[in-house]
């Protein structure tokens, strides 16, 4: 069993950041080319999906190619699943309908909850799985995540006053993942809180690759204010991921978490992420 998860440097220069994008945008092709598509999961189309709760506000913050299942079966097939999600032109900008900032509030659930609040710009939640169970008998499931925010137009900037992020649990029979991210790229990508994976003589690959690249040497208009983001655990059977980012450019990315593998085949874990932010420096 491989598993591999890489943490750039906050201050990576322009131009690796620029080359991060072209191979997060080139590497979902490679994946796709290389593997025979097959309908795999003998559970696909039931309803045995857990509880997502999002809410967001600001610009360029993506959430998407998270896994919160409760139950995850494939034998003897090939799985392909390939997510990407980029916004290089501003046009996910998103209000939350909470007047304080976003809330995401976990409910009642049996089986996985995930509660994701994020506020400001280039925040991403990206490649994350909590799923209950998996089990991959003499077959191959491949998992791709790719999440790319690229700013290079000034007037998408917007500075001023935000409440703050507040992702807070609910109760729930199976693990909870509550991820608050409050400021500008932060990245909580690839990370894992499965409770239980059984690999017999099949192969896992999961990739993920997070970009936050804001490309424009400027002096933005004025200070920013945004309340701390807040991730509390509410009453759960399982396991418990609470992460709370505040501020520029926090990265918690490729962690394994505290789940159970059964590592009779081969299981291949890889995470980059990459940030560069050249408005900073026109500070």
């Amino acid at each position: 069993m491989r598993q591999r998860g890489r943490h750039a440097a906050p201050r990576r220069s322009g131009q690796k950041a620029r080359q991060a994008v072209a191979l997060a945008f080139t590497a979902g092709a490679v994946l796709a080319a290389s593997q025979e598509t097959a309908v795999a999961d003998i559970l696909h189309g039931t309803p045995l999906t857990g509880q997502v709760n999002t809410d967001q506000e600001g610009q360029q913050n993506l959430d998407c190619g998270n896994s919160a299942r409760l139950v995850r079966l494939n034998v003897a097939k090939s799985t392909n699943r390939e997510t990407v999600c980029v916004d290089t032109d501003g046009h996910t900008h998103r209000r939350s309908g909470h007047p304080g900032g976003p809330q995401a509030l976990g409910g009642t659930t049996l089986g996985p909850q995930t509660n994701t609040a994020q506020v400001g710009e280039q925040n991403l939640d990206c490649g994350n799985s909590a799923d209950l169970v998996t089990v991959n008998v003499l077959g191959t499931i491949n998992e791709q995540t790719t999440c790319a925010a690229v700013e290079r137009d000034h007037a998408h900037e917007r500075a001023g006053s935000t409440g703050r992020a507040q992702a807070l649990g609910g109760t729930s029979l199976g693990q909870q993942v509550n991820t608050a991210q409050s400021g500008k790229q932060n990245l909580y990508c690839g990370n894992s809180s499965d409770t239980l994976t059984v690999n017999v003589f099949g192969t896992i690959r999961k990739y993920t690759r997070c970009v936050a690249l804001d490309d424009t040497p400027r002096h933005e208009p004025g200070p920013e204010h945004r309340g701390r983001a807040l991730a509390d655990a509410g009453q759960v059977i399982g396991i418990g991921q609470n992460t709370a980012q505040n501020g520029r450019q926090n990265q918690t990315c490729g962690s394994q978490g505290a789940g159970i593998d059964l590592p009779l085949g081969e299981t291949k874990r890889d995470t980059h992420c990459t940030v560069h932010d050249a408005s900073a420096s026109a500070r």
